[in-house]
């Protein structure tokens, strides 16, 4: 069976997406202390970034669709919140193929911010269980409105101890912030096209119990 053209056209933009990272990730400068190995933070914090952000959208959605009682908004909240889950995956995996190359140790449980990234991924793992359990969008949306504030709390009130505070933010480097940007604003083009390609499917499927 033949795709339907609007497929056909969010696969190429997924494609120019990837392609554009690629290209980004290999034409970004090396580091001193790191050499290559920066390109990988490069991509590591991009994908703190857009988790964070993804979050932060999926439960300002979820409030919304509480407050307007409305199913469209709740299932919004749904899908940038699978989409969160699936980015803050990534990045919990990029970060041990990082913490590895750069400190010899796949997990670094005494960094603070580690603790903190794997505390948000349980949360987010449980609340996805609990959310497919209670089978309600509603239920959905209240858990994203809860699971935002306390990534953003557990994020800032981590420490360091390793870790830089901003790498990039600090770097003295204008082609790095340039680089560093380009390959943030393409990871979250690629996350847009995630949420609304599972939008678009728990839109084509019945609504679930205690929709408006």
């Amino acid at each position: 069976m033949a795709r339907h053209p609007s497929t056909r056209i969010a696969a190429l933009r997924v494609a120019v997406w990837l392609v554009a990272l690629a290209v980004l990730l290999i034409l970004s400068p090396s580091e001193k202390t790191l050499g290559d190995v920066v390109k990988l933070v490069y991509l590591h914090g991009a994908l703190v970034r857009t988790g964070l952000l993804a979050f932060t959208v999926a439960g300002a959605l979820g409030l919304a669709a509480l407050v307007a009682r409305r199913d469209g908004i709740a299932r919004w909240s749904e899908a940038v919140g699978h989409t969160a889950l699936v980015v803050w995956t990534a990045y919990v995996l990029s970060s041990m193929v990082v913490t590895y190359l750069a400190w010899g140790v796949a997990i670094a449980w005494s960094e603070p911010r580690v603790r903190a990234s794997a505390h948000i991924f349980l949360a987010a793992v449980a609340f996805w269980v609990l959310a497919n359990l209670i089978q309600d969008r509603r239920a959905t949306a209240a858990l994203n409105a809860v699971l935002a504030p306390l990534a953003w709390v557990l994020v800032r009130s981590a420490g360091v101890v390793i870790h830089p505070v901003d790498p990039i933010g600090g770097s003295a480097s204008v082609a790095i912030k340039v680089f560093y940007a380009g390959i943030v604003l393409c990871v979250i083009l690629l996350a847009t096209e995630l949420a609304v390609w599972l939008a678009g499917r728990r839109g084509d499927s019945s609504p679930q119990r205690g929709a408006a």
